[in-house]
């Protein structure tokens, strides 16, 4: 029976349902009908009730409807257009033995009761209900994947008649009662502006919506003032009426009503969730978008603003001086002299290639100077003299050492062999004795004036400190025939013939260039061969090529902890000498006892990967490092402390960590810093002993580690790590990472510990770690990017290919990685496409660099700079500033004001190094204190960059650039006329570091989906990178140009980050770049493009384009002319002189980055966002 005041809805019901039919009753104005899904016969019972499987309800059935009460009430609401289910969906609930039985009576589309069981009544409904959408999905009022039915089209209140008939079969009706409809028995309240429908789906979709439409707002318009967007205005009495006025996307109105305000705004807020939702302004999560998906209109057209060609103009007085210039100087009258000289050049080198002579002027590898051998009677001279001087000297070996023993043998092995590998234990005394032996084996075998011994060693300090020892254990008398010669300091033997020298590997290889064979040299001792360096690879394969073409020449390559089998293999199977050695007993203790013995917590377990490799912290805890070292000296025994650290800001962290403590406060301590960087003289401090009462506390890298002998070391503290470079080919990106060493790294730092007496080795480390290290360390060459190696192999044997002599080194890289490196030379012309050195190349082998900075060097030479860009070239060598953790802000603030408007981080570094030059010529001690404090510059770094300057400049003079490497230093000479021209600078830097180039772009989608339209977002060739904090460029409101250039890239924690950056100027790109260009002419407008570069091009008029070409072919024919024969810079160089001239004249005045808009896209108020590091 029908309900008083409802309206009746027929309903037939079937056993098996063919079609639906929907049929309207228009009811006032309005008009509706109940949609729902499905199309096949389905069966049903009518009045039948779903029992569920179990007393506690069908776990499956909560699978398939995890919120059935919600969806029951919405498919109703929805099908019926209602909101008031009070009627149509009725529980009750009973108890039987513990166990809540559920009932629901659904009224609609027939009556029918479904059951639940459960042990809670709430879970006993949601059975019940849960079986109720079942039925309502077998029914098709519910989608297979519970969609609901479609909302009605007609608002309002109305009643529907549905029949459900089957052709065959009579039709069964059921009264339902339908709130809402019309009628006389029942009084019903106002609908609220929200359907109600739509408030019920949007209540179920968004549970709560308040804080969902307030988070939507806040990421949309980035603004923390949410109140303003979204306003609440409710009214009434006991039934409240919320007005809800949202101002994004567009002012909209939502209004809803309920008993309450708190619900009547959660109503409002629900409806406005819909409407977002139906914007598509919430992600199908129902979750806000990021804030650049609602920009993405403004982020579209930031990326279409930066693919715009850069539209350059040429001032109209610029025009008319190159017009007057190419009006003296032609281009193609340039030309055809330069193909002309050419092709004389080609047929003079014929010419002096058939009357060349066998024998070519070489250097003497001992002295420097011209070689010349010596006669028969000059050589015998010579040895009968030497042979006397020694007997007059009769020189002691002083303490006896392990290696004393076996001398005969081992000189005998030498004779008998041209290599010999000897493997000396530690403490053997290989290093000072083993080249004395050779040396005094020849001279007093008579043979004296033929011996002449190549000591190499790894590193500057134990070149000049072995080097030292060596002298004054042979005596005064005889010291002038040891000397030594290492980067930037240089004392050799007085003469050649009887001769000892110690040099760096690196040393040994400039003289191999001049001396290709090692004529007039007996004997070249490779010692510490085992470290492996990318030198000592490349020694170790041109002393190959020696020994074939000197027979008088011999190798003894050296080593206490390398796989010296394989050496011997390289090498033919030659013979291994071992010689047993001498350490004092060493007690070691690792972390475990340590903490131990300081009454310390033991460490966490040390984690380890399945190939054994370490995934603990390789950074080292300079806490625990400065407490142990005071540990040591509270309690420990007498003697000096060696502590190995991975870089100097270890050092420099350990050393100030140390400081601060009150026991060694006001320099109770000796404390000495011990890195490569240092100068000889500084690094030559750590032999000295300390004062009485005092004790020494070495902090060093691993430059300590091998061949140096610190007498009075008892205690060393090993961190177990290094700075290791490794190249990451991907991104062209090579990173100094903190690593773990090797065992014979372990090794070789303990054995420090007991050279001279009994001693202590602190290993700060697990002894599990230790289990996880590597035996020996990965070769530098299978990690490192190959450019300098491939230029030093194309100096050295200029007719091989790259892979082929590579592949000849003792663990050859990888093919695709040589390929790479020569490739990389091609692109800066220091290679041609056969892989032969060009005149740049020629000039860039003889700088003592990398390949590029060497190449900013030549460059700066030839367009009269060349001083400024020698100290930015030290500078990248040697940082200038005094950088710690603790003054990084100092630095940062120093940097900015060295700057000013420069925009460059390289102009930093000439105004500084320039800025100390002047004071140190001009100001009191005071005033070089204040300037080097005012600007956070180290002096001790400085001096350093200062030798740099130098050999640079002799560099320059070795290559025929300069007539006299002085003229490099002095700021009145020509070769700096243009030294004060910043663009111009910066323009000869952008030329060397080609292709390292970033492209600026603004407007920035940020990591977590922020879109920035002020911010600057930079990306190079290889992808995205930030600028480190380090550089000046970091944090700009604004950058002059769309492009950088920079020298060096670091990888950190998944970024690429650009160390130092400087602005190019448009007009650089295309004057001073080397490659080729695309041109796109559009009536009397061009577009020039860099063929297969993500470059930005430039847009200019056909006639600027003209004549900045031939601008731009000047330049490189005057590159050319200058570098293939440097004598013709001076017969050119007034019209030189004129060219550069323009050049700086259009650098200067044209706008780097002209304004397509009123408002320039990279000049702007907020800071460019450059994001960690």
């Amino acid at each position: 029976m029908a309900l008083p005041g409802a309206a009746l809805v027929r309903f037939s019901a079937m056993p098996n349902l063919g079609k639906y039919v929907a049929v309207g009753r228009k009811i006032g104005s309005n008009c509706g009908y109940v949609r729902w899904y499905g199309t096949k016969a389905r069966s049903c019972q009518d009045g039948g009730s779903a029992q569920a499987p179990s007393k506690r309800g069908s776990p499956n059935l909560l699978k398939e409807f995890p919120e059935p009460k919600s969806l029951l009430n919405n498919a109703i609401s929805r099908s019926l257009g209602v909101s008031d289910l009070s009627q149509l969906i009725q529980y009750s609930c009973t108890e039987h033995d513990g166990v809540k039985k559920a009932t629901v009576t659904v009224a609609w589309p027939n009556k029918m009761e479904t059951e639940g069981h459960a042990l809670k009544r709430i879970d006993a409904e949601r059975f019940a209900a849960a079986a109720a959408c079942l039925k309502l999905r077998e029914l098709g009022l519910l989608g297979p994947n519970n969609q609901l039915p479609k909302r009605r089209a007609g608002r309002g209140k109305e009643a529907l008649r549905f029949t459900l008939c089957d052709s065959d079969d009579d039709a069964l009706t059921h009264d339902v009662p339908m709130p809402g409809a019309t009628g006389h028995e029942q009084n019903v309240p106002p609908t609220p502006s929200g359907d109600a429908a739509d408030v019920t789906e949007a209540l179920s979709l968004f549970p709560r919506p308040k804080a969902l439409l307030s988070k939507v707002i806040q990421v949309a318009t980035s603004s923390n003032r949410v109140a303003e967007q979204i306003r609440y205005k409710t009214v009434g009495g006991k039934l409240k009426k919320c007005e809800l006025t949202l101002l994004w996307p567009e002012e909209m109105k939502f209004v809803a009503t309920a008993t309450n305000r708190v619900l009547a705004e959660r109503r409002a807020a629900a409806l406005a969730c819909l409407k977002l939702k139906e914007l598509e302004l919430l992600d199908k999560d129902n979750n806000p978008l990021t804030h650049a998906r609602y920009h993405h209109k403004d982020v579209k057209e930031a990326l279409e603003r930066d693919k715009r060609p850069l539209q350059l103009e040429i001032s109209q007085r610029l025009m008319e001086n190159m017009r007057e210039y190419f009006a003296q100087y032609p281009v193609g009258t340039e030309l055809q002299r330069l193909w002309e000289t050419e092709e004389e050049k080609g047929q003079q080198t014929l010419k002096e290639e058939g009357e060349e002579e066998e024998q070519e002027l070489v250097t003497d590898a001992i002295t420097g100077r011209p070689y010349f051998p010596l006669s028969s009677q000059q050589a015998n001279m010579l040895s009968f003299d030497l042979q006397e001087e020694w007997e007059r000297a009769n020189p002691g070996l002083g303490v006896t050492l392990p290696v004393d023993a076996h001398r005969q043998r081992v000189v005998s092995a030498v004779d008998a062999s041209r290599v010999v590998v000897i493997a000396g234990e530690t403490g053997c005394g290989k290093t000072t004795r083993i080249p004395r032996f050779l040396l005094e084996g020849h001279v007093k075998g008579g043979k004296g004036a033929e011996c002449n011994v190549l000591v190499t060693q790894p590193r500057r300090i134990s070149a000049v400190s072995v080097a030292q020892r060596v002298a004054h254990e042979m005596g005064p008398a005889l010291k002038h025939h040891v000397g030594y010669q290492v980067r930037l300091e240089s004392r050799p033997p007085e003469h050649s013939g009887g001769a000892m020298l110690f040099l760096t590997v690196g040393v040994l290889l400039r003289k191999l260039q001049g001396n290709p064979y090692l004529k007039g040299v007996s004997h070249v001792v490779v010692d510490e061969v085992h470290e492996r360096d990318i030198n000592t690879d490349l020694l170790l394969a041109l002393l190959r090529s020696s020994l074939k073409e000197n027979p008088d020449l011999h190798v003894v390559l050296m080593s206490a902890t390398g796989d010296n089998q394989r050496l011997a293999q390289y090498f033919g199977g030659c013979p291994v000498v071992k010689v047993p050695g001498f350490m004092h007993p060493v007690q070691d203790r690792y972390l475990e006892e340590v903490l131990s013995e300081m009454r310390r917590r033991p460490p966490p377990p040390v984690k380890t990967d399945f190939n054994g490799n370490g995934s603990d912290e390789t950074t080292p805890d300079v806490e625990l490092v400065a407490d142990v070292i005071e540990h040591i000296d509270r309690c420990g025994e007498p003697g000096a402390v060696l502590c190995f650290l991975p870089g100097w800001q270890d050092i420099k962290a350990v050393q100030e960590k140390l400081e601060e403590k009150p026991y060694f406060s006001a320099g109770s301590q000796m404390i000495l810093p011990l890195h490569s960087s240092l100068s000889v003289a500084e690094q030559q401090a750590v032999f000295r002993r300390p004062p009485v009462g005092q004790r020494k506390i070495v902090l060093a890298t691993n430059i300590a580690e091998t061949s140096i002998t610190i007498d009075d070391i008892v205690h060393v503290v090993d961190v177990g790590t290094q700075k290791e470079q490794n190249y990451d080919p991907r991104t062209k990106v090579s990173c100094l990472d903190t690593v773990w060493i090797s065992h014979s790294n372990v090794t070789q730092r303990r054995g420090r510990a007991g050279r001279c007496q009994p001693g202590h080795a602190y290993h700060l480390f697990p002894r599990k770690r230790l289990e996880a290290m590597t035996t020996y360390p990965i070769p530098e060459i299978l990690r490192t990017p190959l450019e300098n190696l491939v230029l030093q192999a194309k100096i050295h044997s200029p007719n091989s290919k790259a892979e082929e002599f590579l592949s000849q080194v003792l663990d050859c890289p990888e093919q695709k990685a040589v390929r790479d490196a020569v490739s990389r030379l091609q692109e800066i012309g220091v290679l041609d496409r056969t892989e032969t050195l060009t005149p740049l190349g020629e000039c860039v082998a003889r700088m003592s660099c990398d390949p590029q900075l060497g190449k900013v060097l030549v460059l700066g030479a030839m367009f009269r700079c060349v001083l400024p860009l020698l100290s930015v070239a030290a500078c990248l060598t040697r940082d200038p500033f005094h950088n710690s953790m603790q003054n990084r802000a100092l630095v940062v603030k120093a940097k900015g004001a060295l700057s000013g408007s420069s925009f460059s981080d390289y102009l930093v570094f000439s105004r500084a190094v320039s800025g100390w030059k002047r004071v140190q010529q001009l100001g009191s001690r005071e005033d070089r204190q204040d300037y080097l404090h005012t600007h956070t510059l180290s002096g001790m770094s400085l001096r350093f960059i200062n030798g740099l300057i130098s050999q640079f400049a002799d560099n320059l003079h070795e290559a025929k650039l300069v007539s006299r490497s002085t003229e490099c230093l002095q700021p009145s000479s020509v070769l700096n006329q243009h030294s004060n021209k910043d663009e111009l600078l910066k323009a000869v830097l952008m030329a060397g570091l080609y292709p390292n180039l970033i492209q600026v772009k603004k407007g920035m989608v940020m990591k977590g989906g922020r879109f920035r339209p002020n911010s600057l977002g930079f990306r190079t060739h290889s992808g995205p990178v930030l600028l480190h904090r380090s550089s000046v460029n970091r944090g700009k409101a604004r950058l002059p140009s769309r492009w950088l250039t920079f020298f060096s890239a670091v990888k950190s924690n998944g970024h690429v980050f650009i160390r130092d950056s400087s602005a190019v100027h448009p007009l650089a790109l295309l004057l001073f770049t080397d490659c080729d260009v695309k041109e796109i002419v559009r009536g009397d407008r061009v577009e020039v493009s860099f063929p297969g570069r993500w470059l930005l091009p430039c847009d200019l008029s056909v006639e600027t384009w003209e004549l900045l070409w031939s601008v731009r072919t000047s330049i490189q024919t005057m590159l050319h002319r200058n570098l293939s024969s440097p004598d013709n810079a001076v017969s050119s160089a007034a019209q030189d002189g004129q060219l550069i001239s323009l050049v700086v004249d259009l650098l200067n005045n044209t706008d780097s980055n002209p304004r397509s808009d009123t408002q320039s896209p990279y000049s702007d108020t907020e800071d460019s966002d450059s994001e960690v590091d």
